[in-house]
């Protein structure tokens, strides 16, 4: 055993002198807060956050388009954006919303639609930005006579005829006013094969003096009557990715990064493109008083506008609760 020792102590003392020459020195602190304070002062490889102004001119748009006064029949196009991810957001009272990020980045409008044409009026607007040798030649043809770059989504909006915009025209989130309900659509994430409580909700069954039946869907057709399952009945299966349609609130818009804050949950992953336009129905009765610019947002000139712009909080505390009177039964 000592003659093994003796063999391998030249050898480690050895590595322990050509160690600065081999590979890197290991070096030993006597205190774990000299290696902690040393990780916090050296330089981040995290780019620095950005600094966002206060105010900011926006740049001018197309002559062509001026404000009108909306009417009855009036439609605005909306904007494609990409769902970046989730996150909470706080009010003036404390409280707290779940939020969904959504960028808006290189929206453009890339073709008009008119009755004489076409048979309808719609808008065609493209966002982001793809390599040229991903796309097909029809669609190199639009991005050319739109005078745009390749785009990476291309979506349709039906709009009026008094909110028509040229071609080539640049989108920005201060197309939605913070407070206004939008409608979100979008493809919802593939979950594979599910059955019944996760696809369709079902309660299942009692958990206790049971087993193994929790999570079934119990009787799924009658008996001797018709003796089969019958059509549309609600079974397991494949489950999204499916389109889908959400109401959401803008919470949020920061013209600098050009993001767009939603109030609620949008279908998709992060990543994935998504349609924001007006909603509809009841929806646009609820945003009758709320003065949404149209047909797009059209900055003064010279005037600065806030960059971060957010709905305003409730008039009253949402964390006071009113005093209720005791139940007297003799009453």
């Amino acid at each position: 055993m000592t003659s093994v020792l003796a063999r391998t102590r030249p050898a480690a003392c050895r590595r322990g002198l050509l160690g600065s020459q081999a590979g890197p020195v290991r070096t030993f602190f006597n205190s774990k807060w000299v290696r902690r304070i040393e990780r916090l002062t050296a330089p981040s490889r995290r780019p620095p956050p950005p600094v966002i102004p206060e105010k900011e001119v926006p740049p001018p748009v197309d002559p062509s388009v001026t404000p009108v006064n909306p009417v009855l029949g009036s439609k605005r196009p909306g904007i494609c954006a990409f769902k970046i991810g989730c996150m909470g957001l706080w009010d003036e009272w404390g409280q707290k919303h779940a939020v969904t990020v959504c960028k808006v980045h290189n929206s453009h409008v890339m073709r008009q639609k008119t009755i004489a044409r076409n048979g309808y009026e719609a808008l065609q607007v493209g966002t982001g930005w793809r390599t040229l040798g991903l796309h097909e030649r029809r669609r190199i043809g639009c991005c050319i006579r739109a005078g745009v770059e390749p785009k990476h989504h291309i979506e349709e909006f039906r709009v009026s005829s008094d909110c028509m915009l040229p071609v080539g025209h640049e989108f920005s989130v201060r197309h939605f006013v913070p407070g206004q309900r939008v409608f979100v659509s979008g493809w919802s994430r593939g979950k594979g094969w599910q059955g019944v409580v996760t696809r369709w909700r079902f309660a299942g069954q009692q958990v206790h003096k049971a087993t193994g039946g929790m999570r079934m869907p119990g009787s799924i057709s009658r008996g001797m009557s018709s003796s089969k399952v019958d059509k549309y009945k609600k079974q397991p299966g494949h489950m999204g990715p499916d389109p889908r349609v959400t109401n959401c609130t803008v919470f949020r818009i920061e013209s600098t990064r050009n993001l767009i804050f939603l109030k609620g949950a949008v279908p998709g992953s992060a990543g994935h493109p998504i349609k924001i336009f007006d909603g509809r129905g009841i929806t646009w009765y609820r945003n009758t008083y709320i003065k949404a610019p149209t047909p797009t947002f059209i900055p003064k000139p010279g005037l600065e506008y806030p960059v971060t712009v957010q709905m305003p909080a409730t008039s009253e505390d949402p964390f006071l609760y009113p005093e209720r009177p005791r139940y007297d039964p003799r009453k």
